[in-house]
């Protein structure tokens, strides 16, 4: 039986690699944050057409979303989505 235990050390990325990582993060979030003001436009776009009281709209469109158990966003994304997206 051989008792071989080699010490495993942590590996760690590059600074090359940790570089790569920061830029894929950064362009993330950057990506998420116009996705975000892109669903708002929408979302001001829609009451515009429709022709509604924003509290109405919440009310109506929103809450039944959010008692469904979605976040405001997922219910602000599925309202925009369904509205504008071709089907």
């Amino acid at each position: 039986m051989k008792a071989t235990e080699e010490s495993q050390e942590p590996l760690w990325p590059s600074a090359e690699q940790i570089k790569r990582l920061r830029k894929k993060l950064h362009d993330r979030i950057a990506h998420e944050e116009l996705e975000s003001s892109g669903r708002l436009e929408a979302l001001d776009r829609l009451l515009i057409l429709l022709q509604i009281e924003p509290t109405a709209f919440h009310r109506l469109w929103v809450e039944p979303l959010r008692d469904a158990g979605a976040t405001m966003e997922e219910a602000i994304a599925c309202i925009t989505a369904s509205y504008f997206l071709p089907n």
